[in-house]
């Protein structure tokens, strides 16, 4: 499922430099950076402030922008300054934008209701998942293919540093300082990103090999997208509930907010940093859809292990057990997402590398979606230990499926 892709001839580049993955990373954090400000730091901050806990809920709406992007993905790929680039174009557009919106929370603070986070966070949502569709093509444009392990590696790292910085950062100088100046100085961060947009170098070659205008009928076409999109659903359908449960899990086992956010923002994104470069390790030596499928027998496992954890009360003799399941959790998890991401880049066509890629995150976006909604149903009707329990069952019988459909990819792409 990872053979060269047609036109890698017309992209010469065959290493990738220290500068060059410097500037992916520092791309994925520029936007990664306000988005986890309102994923991480902004929940608490309105619950230190008294807000329902309903409304804080809601701010998952602003995700809905990043399930929906591939809509307008083609237009982002057709549609540029031929003066500025093919990928320069958007990436300076969309990150004025996110600045510009940082910079008005920043000024209306709690002056003007609640409306007024959930419009602004549109705003930064929609631009941020415009950006990614803009980095994601550029990525898989720039890297060769032997170096999209690295390209997938700069992702996450440029990710966990977002978290980091975005979520647990920001919330530190709220506390310290207030919040307009912690505001100001995650727009001041945002901004300083935007040096990395000027370091780019775009190869000109793909302008020259699209031979057609990119559209979403085009991906959907090749059997590449769609055996990848059946992969998706079987693989990742059984991670989003397990993820979605550990947070209740650790309020419910007494854990404070504090400890949480430390846990999930500091430690996580720093495990998170390590499993990308291990990840990236291990893809020199094996397939991105091997390595997928190691993680999941491991995510198996642990899920086994977890419910019966929970089942033995193990965690009232050993509280800080629970956070180490979680750690070992997120570095899976960071390593599965490494390969999946490598794997999309993988099979994402340059000629319309930002429409294909978008197609896949999207679908694995509004996948992830679905099954976290189921989690909280199942995790009431059987508990905690029986839920993981039968997670690990159904992480086992996706793996095997995964195989399969891995499989049958490989037979298709020999016979066309």
């Amino acid at each position: 499922m990872n053979q060269p892709l047609k036109h890698d001839q017309d992209f010469p580049i065959k290493t990738v430099s220290a500068l060059s993955l410097s500037v992916v990373v520092v791309l994925y954090l520029a936007h990664a950076l306000p988005l986890y400000f309102y994923n991480v730091a902004l929940p608490a901050i309105l619950r230190h402030q008294g807000v329902d806990l309903r409304w804080i809920g809601m701010l998952s709406l602003l995700y809905i922008p990043w399930a929906f992007k591939f809509f307008w993905a083609p237009l982002i790929d057709r549609f540029y300054f031929k003066a500025l680039g093919k990928r320069k174009t958007w990436l300076l557009f969309t990150q004025i934008a996110l600045v510009l919106g940082v910079v008005a929370l920043a000024l209306t603070q709690f002056d003007y209701g609640l409306s007024i986070f959930v419009i602004v966070g549109l705003w930064i949502s929609t631009f941020a998942a415009t950006q990614d569709i803009a980095i994601d093509g550029y990525t898989v444009e720039t890297f060769s293919e032997s170096e999209y392990r690295l390209g997938s590696m700069a992702q996450s790292i440029g990710v966990a540093l977002g978290s980091m910085i975005g979520g647990a950062a920001t919330l530190w100088l709220y506390q310290l300082y207030g919040w307009q100046t912690a505001l100001m100085c995650l727009a001041a961060m945002t901004a300083l990103t935007m040096i990395a947009i000027f370091l780019i170098k775009e190869n000109s070659n793909t302008e020259k090999i699209a031979k057609q205008p990119p559209s979403l009928i085009r991906a959907f076409k090749r059997p590449e997208i769609l055996w990848a999109l059946a992969l998706i659903v079987c693989y990742r359908i059984v991670e989003a509930p397990a993820m979605a449960m550990l947070n209740p899990m650790l309020i419910d086992q007494k854990w404070s907010l504090a400890e949480i956010g430390v846990l999930m923002s500091v430690i996580g994104a720093g495990i998170g940093l390590l499993a990308a470069v291990t990840a990236a390790f291990l893809l020199k030596k094996i397939a991105a859809t091997q390595l997928l499928i190691w993680a999941g027998w491991a995510r198996s496992l642990v899920y086994a292990l977890l419910g019966l954890a929970v089942l033995l009360s193990w965690f009232n003799q050993w509280h800080m057990l629970l956070g180490l399941f979680v750690v070992v959790i997120l570095a899976i998890r960071y390593i599965a997402m490494t390969a999946l991401y490598a794997h999309f880049m993988h099979t994402s066509s340059k000629e319309q590398a930002g429409t294909d890629f978008t197609i896949l995150v999207c679908f694995e976006l509004l996948v992830y979606f679905i099954g976290g909604a189921m989690s909280g149903f199942l995790a009431k009707a059987f508990g905690y230990g029986n839920f993981y329990l039968i997670l690990a069952a159904a992480s086992v019988l996706s793996v095997l499926l995964s195989q399969v459909l891995i499989h049958k990819a490989k037979q298709t792409e020999q016979l066309t």
